[in-house]
């Protein structure tokens, strides 16, 4: 789960089916690849492209995340004698554990997207707690696409109740507001005002932008990488004017933009009493915005990240987030894996191990070689294959690479975790596993510091269940239950989401009490590591100490809403009817295998966008490497499923040219919309800036 950038909450054109919503992106390109609609590659279930039908190749999908089971989606439809051999170490991944019953609270996995079922006393399931993905935008059109293949284009899909999509209360300091999209209690609110003046800067939407992407402002880019007809020469300039921009501002910090668009228009905003300086009504409103945002909660925890990352989101453009038509959203990912494992068959292998090592190798040809230990085991085993796909987080790719060095000469390596007791194994003639060049070591190291320099943000989420019986306890706004809270007191955002489980919608709601993420998580969070994930309901270490503590923090004074009295706080009295059965915490911080999502500082446009586009080695028609990246940290969505998705497709096509002889022959072997994965984005081992 991502970083939520809506502009238009207001918006009232909603769809009821995965149908309604293929068309909403189908042709949208992300503008670091401006000349590719990512859902058009796999339009209808179209493949990706062919493979030599004269090769028994054998390929290896290292994790099975959502990139890495799109990964195998993918290879399943491509026509072939080709098989696949899966690591997933994760025994309560569902690749491995079927029935979602026998997990309880601890919930049922496929990389970051992590599902929990809350139970009453008796044992009925009540509500799920979605730990990961919760929600998923509209505009992210290969989700669609798959979510179709899955749930047949009339699956049915509900509009996510994210703040200010439904009745919601902010909290910041004095400034206590009642919205809901652009209907407030106080229209001239303050921080509605702060809010529109630097969407509308950041944007130009009827001004001069804070930053032009060419001659052109953001608002004008979002209908051209939307619309079906934007003709190649448009999108080819707006592929350039993308990359200047890149390079002229990716030394600038969100925080810095924010800052700049206030010092330049602090007039446009309302004089606040008490406030008597420039300074002091800048860093004011700096501070509102920072937790306030666009509507949906702020990005204060975030303002240190590049202005580059926040245009990418902005350019998203995107009015409504959805859920899917399942109970659980790990069973989407299930849903691609089993259609895959069926039509693979015999040709699919699922190994529970843990890969350890990557190398190519030089043997009668080159091969990659995994290393690695089966469940349960000590001693190493190692695999040849024709091509591997590392669908791995970057912070749990690094290791795997790493050992390897970047020397481009054949050496004898040990591979194995020696320094943990573990048995280990020395190969011969073997390569780094992502060289990219035959001499110069300086330019393999490039791919080790790209990898190694990616930064995750982690989030925090605390759960329990909330007893709709208790809704009319809730204060209300334009007669609707405020059931969304943003605030500055230790909780970021909190949600009540209605029970996905049939026959349980009205009756439970699964309580995120408080979903925060960065230094949010652990400056407002910092006693969150005591409790990663707590046990079940009933032991001795059950969640109600974690919760009490979070409760405590509500339990302040607060200006009442609509006067200038103060109160204590309707929200503690919520909190305290959270039922005591399965009130869960968990913080991604403690958990380095998942849960964050990759985002960019200043300086880092440069790492992600050559993990983006490290399938393009395959043009090289003189290296030996054998593996391509896969992970929604090699995307320029991190944190979304989309950016995974999207990672998928470019290793797939990656394998496809590889296979097919590399360089521009192979090329040819990929659908049309695929293959421009390769002709218009900069192949990597070409461009070495």
């Amino acid at each position: 789960m991502a970083i939520t950038v809506i502009r238009d909450l207001a918006s009232t054109d909603q769809a009821d089916t995965i149908g309604d919503l293929i068309d909403s992106g189908l042709h949208y390109r992300h503008p670091d690849s401006a000349q590719i609609a990512y859902p058009r590659i796999v339009e209808g279930q179209q493949a990706i492209g062919t493979l030599p039908l004269n090769q028994n190749l054998k390929i290896a999908i290292v994790g099975m995340g959502a990139a890495g089971i799109a990964a195998l989606y993918e290879l399943s439809k491509l026509e072939g004698n080709h098989s696949v051999t899966v690591f997933e170490p994760d025994a309560k991944h569902v690749v491995h554990h079927q029935n979602p019953r026998d997990i309880d609270i601890e919930g049922l996995r496929a990389g970051r997207v992590f599902a929990a079922r809350a139970k009453s006393e008796q044992g009925e399931d009540q509500t799920v707690y979605e730990i990961g993905a919760m929600r998923f935008p509209e505009i992210a059109g290969l989700t669609w696409q798959y979510a179709q293949d899955v749930f047949g284009s009339d699956g049915k899909v509900k509009v996510f109740p994210n703040p200010g999509k439904v009745a919601t209360e902010f909290v910041f300091g004095d400034q206590v507001e009642r919205y809901k999209g652009e209907t407030w209690a106080n229209p001239d609110a303050p921080t509605r005002q702060v809010k529109d003046l630097v969407i509308r800067y950041l944007l130009g939407n009827g001004v001069e932008p804070l930053l032009w992407i060419g001659e052109r402002a953001p608002l004008d880019v979002i209908p051209l990488l939307k619309a079906k007809d934007t003709s190649t020469e448009t999108l080819a300039g707006i592929d350039q004017d993308w990359k200047q921009f890149a390079i002229d501002n990716d030394g600038m910090t969100l925080g810095a933009a924010v800052r700049a668009i206030l010092a330049s228009h602090i007039a446009e905003l309302p004089d606040l009493p008490g406030l008597n300086t420039e300074r002091e009504r800048i860093n004011y409103y700096f501070e509102l915005f920072g937790r306030f945002g666009f509507g949906t909660g702020g990005f204060k925890s975030l303002f240190s990240q590049s202005i580059v990352e926040m245009m990418r989101l902005i350019l998203w453009d995107y009015s409504n987030e959805y859920t899917l038509p399942v109970t659980e959203n790990v069973q989407f990912l299930a849903g691609l894996y089993h259609k895959a494992k069926d039509t693979l068959g015999t040709r699919l292998t699922l190994k529970q191990a843990r890969v350890c090592d990557v190398l190519n190798q030089l043997l009668d040809d080159y091969s990659a070689v995994i290393a690695y230990y089966p469940e349960n085991e000590t001693k190493i085993s190692t695999e040849q294959f024709d091509y591997v796909i590392l669908a791995l987080p970057h912070e749990q790719l690094l290791p795997l690479i790493n050992r390897a060095g970047v020397a481009p000469s054949y050496s004898v390596r040990r591979v194995g975790d020696h320094a943990l007791g573990l048995g280990t194994q020395l190969l011969r003639n073997v390569l780094p596993p992502l060289l990219l060049d035959n001499k110069e070591t300086a330019f393999n190291a490039r791919a080790i510091s790209a990898v190694s320099m990616l930064r995750m943000t982690r989030s925090a989420k605390v759960f329990g269940t909330f007893d709709n019986k208790y809704e009319s306890d809730l204060p209300t706004f334009n007669d609707e239950p405020i059931k969304a809270v943003i605030s500055d007191g230790g909780l970021a955002a909190s949600y009540i989401v209605p029970s996905p489980i049939a026959g349980m919608e009205d009756k439970y709601s699964s309580f995120l009490a408080s979903y925060t993420w960065d230094d949010d998580t652990t400056r407002q969070q910092r006693d969150f590591g005591e409790w990663p994930l707590n046990p079940a309901a009933g032991e001795a270490d059950d969640g109600k100490p974690m919760f009490q503590r979070l409760i405590s923090r509500a339990d302040h004074n607060v200006k009442a809403a609509g006067s200038n009295s103060y109160q204590p706080w309707w929200f503690y009295e919520i909190l305290q009817k959270v039922e005591p059965a399965n009130r869960l915490s968990f913080d991604w911080s403690t958990h380095g295998s998942a849960g964050g999502f990759k985002i960019d500082m200043p300086g880092d446009h440069q790492h992600s966008n050559f993990c983006f586009r490290f399938h393009t080695h395959a043009l090289d028609e003189t290296l030996p490497t054998r593996f391509f990246l896969a992970s929604d940290s090699y995307s320029h969505l991190g944190g979304w499923l989309e950016g995974a998705f999207m990672s998928a497709v470019n290793a797939v096509s990656g394998v496809v040219v590889a296979a097919n002889g590399r360089g521009g022959t192979g090329v040819e072997a990929l659908n049309a919309e695929a293959q421009k994965l390769f002709t218009t984005l900069d192949p990597i081992t070409q461009s070495r800036a």
